[in-house]
């Protein structure tokens, strides 16, 4: 692609912080993380997210995975001219997350959107501006299903256990079987993403392990705890994708990265808390856990795969960019008026540090 001296200064933006989302990769929210960002707004169901005013129709063609920008936001608004402004989706198709010794594949989408901005009072050509999530809240910014652990319940405990309420567990699994022995993890973001820089980013998660008998707050990791990803794109293919109607959004495109990977193996995971049929009992059941999975672990034995594609639709122009984008979107939707699909143009990750400045 032939860029501008404007477009090229701007898009240097984006290195000053620098992706995303695939925490993409990991999804949820809690109500101390939505108070200590108040314009998070509440969490909301994806039924309600049509009803709540996202202020444009599910667009299409390039635009079509950006169904959850926070384009009306205030923040978004009041983005800096010549700073970054834009959406973020991607969509996680494979991968794995590996925890002491047990390694879950995720089989499941990873569904992530947010929204890009940089303040009013920043430095030009120097993102200083952060993460606006959905209208719905952290909760629709990344989106994950529970995902099955290999081994289940009886490897996850070790059993047969040598204390009265880990046997207990143990044996009622074993007679029950079906759902009882099954073991789910599901992957909730405990706070906002930080240090993003298009290819990298910062994630504090929790997984929930799911089972009939170790009660509803059996987790690794904890608001007062988290398990702190950082997650890096290091290969895919990356594309810029213009707008069709060139002439109304000049300053408008899509980086699409496909068949991308995000990795991390620096990350640390506490021992599980919660877990057991409550009181003093969930301590012995803690501890099993702990032993079998080998809990805590540190920096090196986990890692963590993400399989997928992502996508930054960025606005380049020098003011009103949430608005243009937002303008480029309803054109994408509109039955008739997709417009003719402009030439993609392939680019490379040396050509994304070199020529935009990403670190």
């Amino acid at each position: 692609m032939k860029a501008s001296g404007q477009r090229m200064r701007r898009m240097s933006l984006l290195s000053a912080t620098t992706v995303t989302a695939a925490a993409m990769i990991l999804a949820g929210s809690t109500a101390q993380a939505a108070r200590s960002h108040p314009d998070n707004g509440p969490a909301q169901s994806h039924a309600d997210l049509s009803r709540s005013g996202l202020g444009y129709p599910p667009p299409q063609g390039i635009y079509k995975p950006f169904t959850d920008c926070p384009l009306l936001r205030a923040r978004m608004q009041e983005s800096l001219g010549g700073s970054a402004t834009g959406c973020v989706a991607g969509v996680v198709t494979t991968g794995s997350i590996t925890i002491g010794n047990i390694t879950t594949p995720i089989k499941h989408p990873v569904i992530a959107q947010f929204g890009i901005w940089d303040p009013p009072n920043a430095t030009p050509s120097q993102f200083t501006g952060g993460i606006l999530p959905p209208p719905g809240g952290l909760a629709a910014q990344l989106v994950t299903s529970p995902e099955f652990v290999p081994g289940g319940l009886l490897k996850a405990l070790g059993c047969p256990g040598t204390k009265a309420p880990v046997e207990h567990i143990c044996s009622k699994a074993a007679r029950l079987g079906g759902k009882y022995l099954k073991v789910y993890a599901l992957a909730e973001s405990i706070g906002p993403i930080t240090n993003f820089a298009l290819t990298s980013w910062t994630q504090p998660v929790k997984f929930q392990l799911i089972n009939p008998l170790l009660g509803k707050f059996c987790s690794i990791g904890s608001i007062d705890d988290p398990v702190v990803t950082n997650p890096s794109i290091t290969t895919g293919k990356l594309v810029i994708e213009p707008d069709p109607h060139p002439k109304n959004h000049p300053d408008t495109d899509v980086l699409k990265i496909k068949n991308a990977s995000a990795t991390d193996t620096t990350f640390t995971a506490p021992g599980v808390t919660g877990c057991g049929p409550g009181g003093s009992a969930n301590i012995a059941v803690d501890e099993a856990i702990d032993t079998s999975v080998g809990l805590p672990s540190a920096s090196g034995v986990n890692s963590l795969t993400l399989d997928g594609t992502f996508f930054l639709a960025a606005c380049f122009a020098p003011k009103n960019m949430a608005n243009i984008l937002l303008s480029a979107f309803k054109a994408s939707a509109r039955s008739g008026a997709a417009g003719r699909q402009q030439a993609s143009h392939p680019i490379t990750f040396a050509s994304l540090r070199g020529r935009y400045g990403f670190r």
